[in-house]
């Protein structure tokens, strides 16, 4: 299977596709970053926020992220990402009408309905259109959406709603990702065709049963699933931790902590992402060990973020353990592209998703949870006793992807990438 994007277009498309990812993460968190007025305005509870940003986002996501990863496996990147573009942003901006708790939970599920399909789609135009041993940087690129949609939601978000109301925000960051849209299927293109070799009597027809029946696919797959715990989480309520207990305006949180999450994350990207392509073209396992090693040494910071006295401290901390919540994709997603099929790479990538939604959905119900029965007695600290589930979650990861490391090797798609393994 070869590509049909040169490299020029192939990396232009990559740019763009992380500019979509931006809007795409920047709409899911704007909820987050203005849990506080929000709040106020719709008198919801720590626990309805955590399902509204949770469950009721993550559940929709998660599901329809697999039904239209198979169109995208077809070839059709453009036509999906910029249908889920218009789609999502057109929900957010009826975010801006709602008047009940309901109504908002209505228009995050809209939401979550345009952002299911796009992030598959993209990882699928990656592997399409980029070597196995050179993915990890492209998909880094995307991956750094994460982050600069942080940055772009904290900072616009908060800078807006402080001016103009959390309502205008949500009307003017759904507006840009509609207009988005139509540049997306121009530099993509409606489909892209799928060239594939021809078919061998030996090689049975892929199902979805070959990817759940790999154990080191199971294992990475869970370990995300920590991560995406501790992450939603995290991105759920830490603003509102900053406001709540370190005395923080909207529009501090949005300069300090958006300028420190989104440096913190982009650096973390940029370097794992550069050195995952390099170790892993010579023992593939590095994409795994990379991850735990990250984790573990950031751990300490998720930790300590919730129990310093420095608000200074607090905002550094929150945003070293964010990277943890970004970085790890980009090694994560081409590692299990090496254990796809070419035919299921969208696919595999939903699944994963899938999971890492649908489990991670937990993390922001809890705190909100654990957050809601501590307030009586410790008042606004109950949300940062309740974020240290971020680092147990974390833990857990890195145990996770461990084990996969140990698995992954002999449950390659590529036999070439088996025999670049070192022998002990």
């Amino acid at each position: 299977m070869t590509s049909d994007h040169g490299p020029r277009r192939a990396w232009a498309a990559v740019a763009l596709l992380a500019v979509v990812g931006t809007l795409n993460y920047a709409d899911r968190f704007l909820p987050a970053v203005l849990t506080e007025p929000i709040k106020k305005d719709l008198a919801l509870s720590d626990t309805a926020i955590g399902v509204i940003n949770g469950f009721g986002f993550l559940a929709v996501y998660a599901v329809l992220g697999i039904a239209i990863a198979r169109i995208a496996d077809r070839g059709a990147f453009g036509l999906v990402v910029s249908t889920c573009l218009t789609l999502w942003g057109a929900m957010t901006m009826l975010g801006g009408a709602v008047q009940s708790g309901f109504q908002l939970a209505l228009t995050r599920v809209g939401v979550a309905v345009g952002e299911a399909g796009s992030t598959p789609a993209a990882h699928a135009y990656v592997a399409r259109n980029f070597a196995p041993d050179r993915r990890a940087a492209p998909l880094a690129v995307i991956t750094l959406s994460i982050p600069l949609a942080s940055a772009a939601s904290l900072l616009g978000g908060g800078l807006l709603a402080q001016s103009l109301g959390w309502r205008t925000a949500f009307v003017v960051m759904g507006a840009i990702s509609v207009l988005v849209a139509p540049l997306v299927l121009l530099v993509l293109g409606r489909r892209q065709v799928m060239l594939t070799t021809p078919a061998r009597r030996d090689v049975r027809p892929a199902k979805a049963w070959d990817l759940v029946s790999k154990r080191s696919y199971i294992a990475i797959v869970t370990g995300a699933a920590c991560i995406s715990v501790a992450g939603y989480a995290l991105t759920t309520f830490a603003p509102a931790y900053l406001v709540r207990a370190r005395g923080m305006s909207l529009g501090e949180v949005g300069v300090q902590y958006g300028i420190a999450s989104g440096v913190t994350g982009i650096l973390g990207l940029l370097v794992v992402g550069r050195v995952a392509d390099r170790l892993s073209d010579r023992d593939p396992r590095w994409l795994l060990w990379l991850v735990a090693l990250m984790t573990a040494v950031l751990l300490p910071f998720s930790t300590a973020a919730f129990l310093v006295d420095s608000r200074t401290l607090c905002v550094l901390f929150i945003a070293l353990s964010y990277v943890v919540g970004t970085a790890y994709m980009a090694p994560s997603i081409a590692a299990i592209q090496r254990l796809a099929r070419p035919e299921q790479r969208a696919t595999a990538s939903a699944v994963f998703l899938f999971f890492s939604a649908i489990v991670g959905s937990a993390g922001p119900f809890a705190a909100g949870v654990i957050s809601d029965a501590l307030t009586a007695d410790l008042g606004n600290m109950s949300l940062g006793r309740a974020l240290l589930i971020v680092p147990v979650m974390q833990v857990v990861a890195v145990v996770c992807y461990l084990v996969a490391s140990r698995l992954f090797v002999q449950e390659l798609i590529d036999s070439d990438d088996r025999r670049v393994v070192r022998s002990p």
